[in-house]
């Protein structure tokens, strides 16, 4: 007998086998952009979730590599030991050496392409009856009882938002604030903060709430050689200063802090994030440290950092989120409408997104709703083994701004047959 897991055909050569394979892998990628496609175009409600994956596109560094120059390796310093809160207290350099080069990376480094196709698909989605019914379903809850009135929410509330978010929201993990730049703010949750929202670093002050930093803002000025940001800078040259706009690089081919990797022409920064109507920014002349526009502390980035109990978020934002998302909920139960989450560059460094897309999977199902997460991860787009995801996922394993291209190739595709 022939031993059917042995036996080869002796007319194929190896080179022929293996063309035969990535050809038959080729056809599988193919059928899951295919998938993908009709799954962005169908859907009624559209989900985007946004990991660090994401914004490496744009030429940002990922957690991973972040803090791994050799600026930080000279002082025995990883990623986890500077992004801390109370790093300030203890050596305010290197904290706003850190935050203050991401700071300028962040404000200079331009967005990939891949917003502007996601733009394009939320358009198509909010066009939809059911996109302007779960607009019309969120007013008529804001105009029965307004959430926003609350002193502490309106205290926590850097700017004012007056539109309501209609078929399509992004949850991101992502702190450089570059949703901004081209969604609107109502349909946008930055679950850890964003660079652009500042606090006091003083857990006693609450009146302080969270401010916005100015567009006009000078640039952190960063020793490059040891991350370090001076107290003053009242002193220091122009050509020293120019030295902070970009470390000295590792010549690694990997982004880093004050190593960017993407364009350097952010032409539409923060374009859709609201003025604030007071300036709380307080920087003295020649400091180089923001200060806290009520009690006179060290100002911080208003983000969620390892062992932080001071954080304090965007409260109004937050209302809007979980309003839109019982709405949505709501209307899975009442109506047979489909869902698609579209999941890019979320690990497990950071879980939480990975956690909320398949959350949503739990939640819609049973209401009676169609579902599909598409997850886009170079390391591991796969659902947990005995998920309800694990049938509901279009795996794609490769790089978002790829994923997001092919799938739109295959749109497009779609529309011409």
């Amino acid at each position: 007998e022939t031993d059917i897991k042995t036996k080869t055909k002796p007319d194929i050569t190896d080179k022929q086998q293996q063309t035969t394979k990535m050809e038959a892998t080729k056809e599988e990628e193919d059928l899951k952009y295919k998938q993908a496609a009709e799954a962005v175009h169908g859907a009624d409600i559209f989900f985007l979730v946004t990991g660090a994956g994401f914004s490496a596109d744009s030429g940002l560094a990922v957690y991973g590599d972040i803090a791994k120059i050799d600026a930080y390796k000279k002082q025995n310093l990883e990623y986890h030991d500077i992004c801390q809160p109370h790093i300030l207290g203890e050596d305010p350099e290197i904290f706003y050496g850190f935050w203050g080069q991401c700071m300028n990376d962040y404000r200079e480094t331009k967005p990939h392409d891949g917003y502007e196709i996601l733009k394009e698909w939320r358009d198509k989605v909010n066009e939809k009856p059911v996109a302007i019914e779960i607009q019309e379903r969120i007013q008529a809850k804001y105009e029965q009882e307004n959430p926003f009135e609350n002193d502490e929410v309106r205290l926590n509330t850097p700017y004012q938002v007056d539109r309501v978010a209609k078929g399509f929201h992004i949850f991101t993990s992502n702190v450089d604030a570059h949703s901004y730049d081209m969604f609107n703010p109502e349909e946008i949750h930055d679950c850890h903060g964003n660079i652009e929202l500042w606090q006091c670093s003083d857990r006693d002050c609450e009146k302080s709430g969270i401010w916005r930093a100015p567009l006009n803002k000078a640039p952190f000025v960063v020793d490059p050689k040891s991350m370090r940001a001076p107290q003053k800078t009242d002193n220091i040259t122009v050509e020293e200063n120019l030295l902070s706009e970009q470390a000295e690089d590792t010549n690694d081919g990997v982004a880093h802090v004050g190593q960017t990797k993407g364009s350097r022409e952010r032409t539409d920064i923060l374009k859709f994030m609201p003025k604030t109507k007071e300036n709380f920014w307080t920087q003295e002349p020649g400091c180089n440290w923001p200060r806290c526009h009520l009690c006179d502390s060290w100002a911080r980035p208003a983000i969620l950092m390892f062992g932080d109990f001071g954080w304090k978020y965007d409260q109004s934002q937050e209302i809007r989120y979980d309003t839109w998302m019982d709405t949505v909920l709501k209307m899975c139960e009442e109506k047979k409408l489909k869902v698609c989450i579209l999941e890019i560059g979320c690990g497990f460094n950071v879980p939480t997104c990975r956690f909320v897309s398949e959350t949503m999977v739990d939640e819609v199902i049973p209401r009676g709703s169609d579902v599909t997460l598409i997850r886009v991860n170079l390391d591991d787009p796969t659902a947990p083994p005995y998920s309800t995801a694990e049938d509901r996922i279009i795996p794609i394993k490769t790089g978002g701004l790829n994923a997001i291209r092919k799938i739109n190739e295959a749109m497009l595709e779609r529309s011409e047959r």
